[in-house]
């Protein structure tokens, strides 16, 4: 027999038994007995108790196989009695191996039987090793369908192993060899075969108990699927085959106590969880802990079956919705996506429609402020009753204080503390005083803007006369600021590097100075006089067609010009005229409200938009988004930090026709009004409406959920009551053949008096 098989023959009672058969095993294979009618063909097989040969019917011609008990003793009679007993009643029974003929009175005795084509399934083990899952399932649901027709008759097989399995030309199993089979009411132990046997089995006192079987199929289902039976340990093996049966018996018992749970089945591929707990249930140790009868194997075997036959439907039935579910769910959020998208834009679009219209406003209010600026100046420059006064303090016929404004006109002697007495010299003089009288009454004339200060310089750039909107001003009255671009109408202050410091760049003949011809409009500067950043609206003063000197009013950044704003939209001025102090933020909310809340600007760092966008404004791109505030930079400023829609006009003036340096339309080469916008506070109907989806949405889940919990409800109702009815029917199978309320028939009268008589002697 193979090593690796389950293929130990059925234990026997004694020592002398076993000696007998391993002697009738070294003997000649010849066939014990010519039997008439038949012609022997060829040995298939041997055991304890005989040998099975082929055979083909002379009469018909039908192969068969006969079993010859060659013991030669009244034990051979008693068990050829017991068999054919239990094949008799078993006769028609497609699960069993059908009786032809019995020879009682032979030597030695025999019977016939079918000969099966396939052999058994040890034979079908030792070509395969192992069965696959599906396979061996359905073999061992067929077994079972047998065993529950012996049970349903009262018998019970107590040898079940791969040897007594055959399997005929349909591969399907037919049960064989009921030498230890015992009927219901036999209180007769009975000995299977090492590890197809339960361990209480193992007793030659145990009673026969249908959990034998329940144990040899678990056993045998194992050994399909792993190619050996549970507990089989080759170390153990020798020791218990070269023992007396009681030991044997008892070492065996102690092997299965002792040994680990058997785990090799789990790690089979195809075997699932349930399958691996059906053959642990059947294989335990303990009796109460197995299936209680045949019947329930099966019934566990096709209710896994039927789950598996539905798993596909109720795979389908949770993924099918969960599958809709995702899908819907993208489109759904594709959808979402789209509409907020086209939400977003449409807002966008409108914001940005109205930050331009608010741009263009304040473009507009901007440009009429400076014209205002640039009227009061041009007005006072043109007043001739000034203007004559103005050329009578600075006139050539005032050789005194033109002697000290010729000291005091070096641009680089404005710091230079020696000159301090000549200037409060020159400040005190009765004539220049009178120059401040005019500027004062504009200072505070109502009817004009705001203004920071108003002074005169004369032709050398030297500061005549000043008043101011503050009470303590620094006093520049005689210092020179011909390099101020309110002065000279450049672009940028005039300045040249010499030995690595700025100075500035003023010509040293005093009447050769750069100096303005028309109205200007100054660059951002930081007065010396109030340490404010303002900006200068100048006009020159001509007197008989010679230039002498400049008026001019300033306004502080902050001031400048006053803007509807809000906490969300607001409007900015931005420098966008080309020289030094491009992009240079001139009114925002942020100075707008640091000057209502008389906050100085003193440390007011000049903020830029950066030159990307103001490329944008170059390139005619109207609109910005995201526009950066360049005021977040600011440690005041944090607010600001934020995403914001812009959209931007040119502030041209009426006058700039007239004027210097206000801008030009055509190239932009002006002041920008920008306004813009909180992009989040923006897009808030957006996102509500979002929100308004998302809920519409979770609702419409929750509805889903709710139908498709309901549907796999009612599924699952109906796969339990399909269930439920299944184990009826397998239950109800089981309880019209108890093993212990029915009574067994007997093989035909004459028979069984005859093995009665064989029994007593």
């Amino acid at each position: 027999r193979p090593d690796n098989m389950s293929s130990d023959q059925t234990q026997q009672q004694s020592s002398q038994q076993l000696k007998s058969s391993q002697e009738l095993s070294r003997a000649p294979r010849t066939p014990p007995l010519q039997v008439d009618g038949y012609a022997i063909e060829t040995l298939l097989g041997s055991g304890a108790y005989g040998e099975v040969w082929s055979a083909v019917d002379r009469k018909t011609g039908r192969r068969v196989a006969i079993k010859y008990y060659t013991r030669k003793t009244s034990l051979d009679v008693s068990l050829l009695s017991r068999e054919v007993e239990k094949l008799v009643y078993l006769s028609a029974d497609r699960y069993v191996v059908q009786l032809l003929d019995v020879g009682w009175e032979a030597q030695p005795p025999y019977y016939v039987m079918d000969y099966i084509d396939n052999g058994s399934l040890e034979d079908e083990l030792n070509r395969r090793n192992t069965l696959p899952v599906d396979e061996a399932v359905e073999l061992i649901e067929e077994i079972c369908i047998g065993l529950m027709h012996l049970h349903g008759k009262g018998i019970l097989h107590c040898d079940l192993k791969p040897g007594n399995v055959l399997l005929d030309q349909d591969k399907k199993p037919r049960l064989a060899d009921f030498g230890q089979s015992r009927l219901s009411h036999e209180q007769a132990p009975a000995l299977g075969t090492l590890y197809f046997m339960a361990p209480e089995q193992a007793d030659l006192n145990a009673l026969p108990d249908a959990k034998w079987d329940v144990y040899a199929l678990g056993a045998l289902l194992y050994c399909m699927l792993t190619g050996h039976p549970p507990f089989r340990d080759e170390t153990t093996l020798e020791d218990l085959e070269s023992t007396e049966i009681e030991n044997r018996l008892q070492q065996y018992r102690q092997l299965i106590e002792r040994s680990p749970k058997p785990t090799a089945h789990r790690k089979v591929p195809g075997v699932d969880r349930s399958l691996a707990e059906i053959i642990d249930r059947c294989i335990a140790r303990n009796p109460k802990h197995r299936f209680a009868s045949v019947e329930s194997v099966l019934q566990a075997l096709r209710q896994r079956d039927l789950a598996h036959a539905r798993r596909p439907l109720i795979i389908l039935g949770v993924l099918g919705p969960l599958l809709l579910l995702v899908i819907t769910s993208l489109l759904a959020r594709n959808a979402y996506e789209d509409a907020i998208s086209r939400s977003d834009e449409s807002i966008i679009r409108k914001s940005l429609e109205s930050n331009q219209f608010a741009a263009q406003l304040a473009a507009r209010s901007a440009a009429e402020q400076i014209d205002r600026y640039f009227r009061v100046v041009m007005q006072l420059a043109e007043d001739n009753e000034f203007t004559n006064k103005f050329a009578e303090v600075v006139g050539d016929e005032q050789t005194e204080i033109r002697d000290m404004i010729s000291q005091l006109a070096d641009p680089h002697q404005n710091d230079n503390e020696s000159l301090d007495g000549l200037r409060q010299e020159f400040i005190e003089h009765p004539l220049r005083q009178q120059l401040q009288n005019p500027l004062l009454k504009n200072l505070r004339d109502a009817s004009y803007p705001t203004a920071a200060s108003w002074f005169l310089c004369d032709h050398t750039g030297t500061q005549v006369a000043s008043v101011f909107n503050r009470d303590d001003p620094l006093n520049t009255i005689g210092k020179n600021y011909a390099y101020r671009t309110y002065f000279t109408g450049r672009k940028e202050i005039a300045r040249q590097e010499v030995n690595g410091n700025i100075v500035f760049d003023v010509a040293e003949d005093i009447n050769d100075r750069e100096h303005i011809t028309r109205p200007n409009m100054s660059a951002i500067f930081q007065s010396r006089a109030t340490n404010m950043w303002k900006i200068a609206f100048s006009a020159p003063i001509f007197k008989d067609g010679k230039f002498i000197g400049i008026v001019a009013v300033t306004a502080d950044m902050g001031s400048f010009i006053e803007f509807d704003n809000a906490q969300n939209q607001y409007v900015m001025l931005v420098d966008g005229r080309v020289g030094d102090y491009r992009g240079t933020v001139l009114e925002h909310k942020l100075l707008n409200d640091l000057s209502d809340s008389g906050t100085e600007i003193t440390n007011y760092s000049r903020r830029k938009v950066n030159e990307t966008v103001l490329k944008s404004f170059d390139d005619r791109q109207t609109d910005i988004v995201p526009f950066p505030d360049p005021m977040s930079d600011d440690d005041m400023g944090k607010e600001y930090d934020k995403l914001w829609l812009a959209s931007w006009a040119n502030v041209i003036p009426k006058i700039s026709s007239l004027a210097n340096n206000t801008g030009n339309k055509e190239n932009g080469n002006a002041l920008k009004a920008i306004a813009v916008e909180n992009l989040v506070e923006a897009l808030k109907p957006s996102r509500q409406l979002g929100q308004q989806l998302v809920r519409r949405g979770g609702v419409a889940l929750l509805f889903f959920l709710l139908v498709t919990s309901g549907l796999l409800f009612v599924v699952s109702r109906s796969v339990r009551k399909s269930r439920e009815r299944a184990n009826r029917i397998l239950s109800t199978l089981g309880e019209s053949s108890s093993l212990h309320d029915r009574s067994t028939l007997l093989a035909p009268s004459s028979g069984s008096s005859t093995q009665k008589k064989r029994d007593q002697s």
